[in-house]
């Protein structure tokens, strides 16, 4: 009893000695200089965990919701964050005492001519035997410089990297799907203003040709018209195309299949109000709010402890191993008091001479833990411009939609004052249908901004986080 209290204490003692001396850096979160405001701020209320709900679209809620529930790039991120937190738990397991169980039964012989009977006169009885034996091995790694310790801090901070990388997938995802949903909605719209504004082209065409035909145009007046025309017309197959790249894109986020998809968003619907741009903080909030700098930041930590597991292994590695058993030639004698047999002691291994491949392991992570500290910052340097850029789009979309509209309400105002002049015979039609082109083409370039700002209020989100709660 004695003895065992012993081990145990030099044990508890060992624990505490590599609890207390890993050796390598400690990490600590590197200090940031960040400004203390983005150029631009709002007061905006929306939620940023749901962001895409202050559009008001139960479409584009629809699609959100089924592409988290369903995308296959979410499932392989929780895929791939199931399989860190397996390692690390196979990681965690290597820290303890490890304890097996064995059993063995063998036919042996033994060789007359060996050094053991090679000068006995006499052949030996038992130099063929059946050996039965059963019991345990049992080793613990005394973690004196922290070498187990540091592995588990870098797998720790890796599993946690992973799951900041599967909420990045996440908010990518929402503004993909965003993204391609309003891009779907403009082009829908462009093309009915363009359908609708391709009669203007038509019926410009026809009364060239009735003019041609009664001596008042040329046959070149006719042509132009006619190339203007079919040029105008060459537009919509674009249209077409980014409408069914749109539902395709959407298809691939979401896994609805693209027939679906087309009776669901088939219907053509006019671009969604865009919403007050929500309150963004301050760029020191972008290190709690954005997942893939958190992710970095947890891989600059685990490059830290892979510092110190390199400069672990410099030192001496400690470990207690035994082994307890029973062993006899005879079943029936095999749990005698006889045939038990134990070992129980330390070891420990010393690296001398390997050529400095240890030392320069310690250069390589070390190297390795500059890059990833390179990276933090770049990353965080990245965060701040996103939300720039998008305050930026939004800010400059929607000052020229408001430009844009004040030119289609003068624009209308000067078709209105047209129709008069043809119905009093000062103008002709031609006059009236040029108006409406001219109309036609400020409808569409108002949608293109529209767009433009929903598109950058939804990387505005994206900017800042948006659609994750922490």
């Amino acid at each position: 009893m004695k003895k065992n209290v012993t081990a145990l204490s030099i044990i508890g003692v060992s624990w505490l000695m590599a609890a207390c001396n890993a050796v390598g850096p400690n990490y600590s979160s590197p200090e940031n200089h960040l400004p203390s405001s983005f150029s631009m701020t709002s007061n905006g209320t929306q939620e940023l965990s749901t962001w895409w709900k202050s559009f008001g679209d139960a479409d584009l809620n629809a699609l959100v919701e089924h592409a988290l529930a369903n995308n296959p790039d979410i499932a392989a991120a929780e895929a791939r964050l199931r399989q860190a937190r397996a390692l690390q738990g196979i990681q965690d397991a290597a820290t303890g005492p490890t304890l097996e169980a064995a059993g063995r039964v063998s036919k042996d012989k033994l060789s007359q001519n060996s050094e053991q009977f090679a000068n006995v006169p006499l052949k030996h009885p038992l130099l063929e035997f059946t050996n039965r034996q059963i019991g345990f091995d049992a080793s613990w790694e005394i973690d004196l410089w922290g070498h187990q310790q540091r592995i588990s801090e870098s797998g720790l901070a890796k599993v946690q990297a992973t799951a900041e990388r599967l909420q990045d997938v996440r908010i990518v995802l929402m503004a993909e799907v965003g993204r391609n949903y309003i891009e779907l909605r403009a082009a829908q719209q462009r093309f009915h203003i363009a359908t609708s504004n391709l009669h203007n082209y038509e019926e410009s065409l026809r009364l060239t040709q009735f003019a041609q035909r009664h001596g008042e145009a040329s046959q070149l007046d006719v042509l132009k018209s006619q190339a203007l025309r079919d040029n105008y017309l060459a537009t919509l197959p674009t249209l077409q195309q980014m409408m069914r790249q749109n539902i395709v894109a959407l298809s691939n986020l979401t896994t609805w299949p693209v027939e679906d998809l087309e009776q669901r968003l088939g219907t053509p619907k006019a671009l969604m109000s865009v919403p007050q741009t929500p309150a963004i903080g301050i760029p020191a909030d972008l290190l709690l709010r954005r997942p893939d700098v958190r992710a970095i930041e947890r891989d600059l930590a685990a490059a830290s402890a892979d510092v110190g597991v390199a400069v672990s292994d410099l030192y001496p590695r400690f470990s207690l191993v035994g082994n307890a058993g029973w062993a006899s030639i005879q079943s029936s004698s095999l749990l005698d008091a006889a045939s038990r047999t134990w070992s129980i002691g330390p070891q420990f291994s010393l690296p001398i001479f390997n050529g400095r491949r240890l030392q320069n392991q310690v250069k390589a992570n070390q190297a390795a833990f500059d890059v990833a500290s390179d990276n933090y910052k770049k990353s965080i340097l990245n965060a701040i411009g996103d939300v720039e850029i998008a305050l930026s789009r939004v800010s400059r979309n929607e000052e020229s939609r408001r430009q844009l509209l004040t030119a289609l309400d003068q624009q209308q105002q000067t078709l209105v004052k047209t129709q008069r002049q043809l119905a009093l015979g000062e103008v002709s039609q031609f006059n009236v249908l040029e108006t409406q082109k001219i109309i036609a083409v400020e409808q569409d370039q108002i949608v293109q901004t529209q767009m433009q700002s929903l598109s950058g209020l939804i990387a505005l989100y994206k900017a800042v986080g948006g659609g994750w709660n922490q």
